[in-house]
């Protein structure tokens, strides 16, 4: 068989009115040549040969062997007793091809289009977010709709299946309804276990939230996130369009550019539909399941926390301040997507909604009602001082006014004490000789409790004033047990 090109050459030149003897000399083929493929007027074509492999006919038994884990020399040994008689490298290509056939089927994918309200997809993204200067780990999450391809971003600080849960309920609003269907990765927050015949274990409290709203969940293949489809392409289109070389001042910041460009991609024509997904979501949506009323309880993920004597929580090792009221009792917290945390009490009454610290504390957090509570300490022992002070120069007059003044020159801080204690001897003496007594003390220039206190003690005390009846004043009967007698001093003792 002779080639496309001397087929070609054959027909111009016949058509030049060369003859056939010439045409053959100078393509260099036979003169017979020329006239069968002048009589033909389809070009040439070739067949492939076929070659037929011993080993085809234990293809069924190698995909057996293979399935079970056989190793290559294992399979060979095996088909030598079935009778081949090839070699063992002749298996290993054999092997290798079987492996990229199954490798072809298995990468092989087919598009499905959905109906309206039938499908929507969901999948998180991570990435490392410069905010204000340092990097901060932040999980993108996308629900988009199969059929309209109308998209709902949100991002968190944290990856638990209550951010997963929130992030779908909020998607929810936003589309005002949802789909029947729901396709996500096989992320442990939402499957535990995902085996290769199918088997699928959901986490209870994710499947929980599906059955609150009758979604029905839908794992895709292992390793084979191409099954998602349309929720995996669209995080190239924010990666590199908002993420790449971003850098914001504060998340709030970020919160509006993805917003923004989340409201762009639903305006933007599709590609390959020509249309915008906001116009193709105006016709899926009245196919879009209605929202059920569920008690927002179901939805909340609340963690109990003991509050610290001095009014505070932790969480994730840091402080949060918390009312003084609540001080050594028990809050509720709910963390909103890593990023802020509400605070309830036992009755779940909404107590105070903070934001989380992005870096570990390094110092305590100031407690707002610590300030008014010291200065109303303050304020409470300065009223204290101030009366005691009052007190004790009624009490004492010119003298005790005149002793204070050296009690502040000499005790300093101490000298509330003083005064207390000097105010005290008025249970035990006049208030006219702790006014002498003081007096002396003047004399001296001692300014001290003490000082007083000896100069009393050397005066006879003045008698107590009783109040209460001698005459009514019960004592119980006090039962001896000896003769007094056995107290008495012997003479001998006596005389010594």
């Amino acid at each position: 068989m002779i080639s496309v090109y001397k087929w070609q050459r054959i027909k111009s030149m016949h058509t030049q009115g060369v003859s056939i003897r010439k045409i053959a000399k100078t393509l260099g083929i036979s003169r017979n040549t020329v006239r069968k493929y002048l009589r033909d007027a389809n070009p040439p074509q070739f067949k492939v040969r076929e070659y037929k492999k011993q080993l085809d006919q234990y293809r069924e038994d190698i995909q057996v062997m293979l399935d079970k884990g056989y190793i290559g020399t294992r399979i060979y040994n095996e088909l030598a007793e079935k009778g081949y008689t090839g070699s063992l490298s002749s298996v290993h290509r054999f092997l290798r091809e079987i492996k990229r056939d199954n490798q072809a089927v298995k990468s092989a994918t087919t598009r499905v289009e959905t109906g309206p309200g039938e499908q929507m997809q969901y999948d998180w993204k991570e990435w490392m977010l410069p905010v204000a200067g340092k990097k901060i780990k932040i999980y993108v999450h996308e629900v988009i709709l199969s059929c309209s391809r109308k998209k709902y971003y949100q991002f968190t600080l944290s990856i638990t299946t209550a951010d997963i849960i929130r992030v779908l309920a909020d998607s929810f609003i936003f589309f005002d309804g949802y789909a029947k269907e729901l396709i996500m990765d096989n992320a442990k927050q939402m499957v535990i276990t995902h085996r290769k015949d199918g088997i699928i274990r959901y986490n209870d409290e994710f499947l929980r939230f599906c059955g609150l709203y009758g979604i029905q969940p839908s794992a895709c293949e292992n390793y084979r996130p191409r099954t998602k489809g349309k929720a995996e392409r669209p995080f190239y289109y924010i990666q590199e369009h908002l993420l790449r070389g971003l850098d914001v001042d504060n998340l709030d910041d970020f919160a509006v550019k993805l917003k923004k460009i989340q409201d762009e991609y639903n305006q933007r024509p599709h590609s390959k539909l020509g249309r915008t997904p906001e116009q193709m979501f105006q016709e899926e949506k009245p196919h879009l399941l209605k929202l059920p009323t569920i008690e927002p309880a179901m939805l909340q993920f609340k963690e109990a926390r003991r509050v610290s004597n001095d009014g505070y929580i932790s969480h994730d090792g840091n402080l949060y301040p918390v009312p003084m009221r609540y001080a050594t009792k028990t809050v509720w917290i709910e963390i909103i997507y890593g990023r802020s945390m509400k605070i309830y009490d036992e009755k779940g009454t909404l107590l105070n909604k903070i934001y989380l610290c992005l870096e570990k504390q390094t110092t305590r957090p100031i407690h707002p009602e610590h300030e008014v509570i010291n200065l109303q300490y303050r304020e409470r022992k300065n009223g204290i001082r101030s009366t005691l002070v009052r007190e004790f120069i009624s009490t004492f007059g010119e003298t005790g006014r005149i002793y204070l003044e050296g009690l502040r020159e000499n005790t300093g801080a101490n000298i509330y004490w003083h005064l207390t204690e000097i105010l005290r001897y008025r249970n035990i003496y006049t208030t006219e000789k702790i006014n002498k007594a003081m007096k002396e003390c003047l004399k001296i220039g001692s300014y001290h409790k003490n000082s007083v206190k000896r100069l009393l003690e050397k005066n006879e005390l003045a008698p107590l004033t009783l109040d209460y009846d001698p005459a009514n004043l019960y004592l119980p009967d006090v039962k001896i047990n000896r003769d007094l007698s056995c107290y008495a001093l012997a003479e001998s003792e006596v005389a010594n």
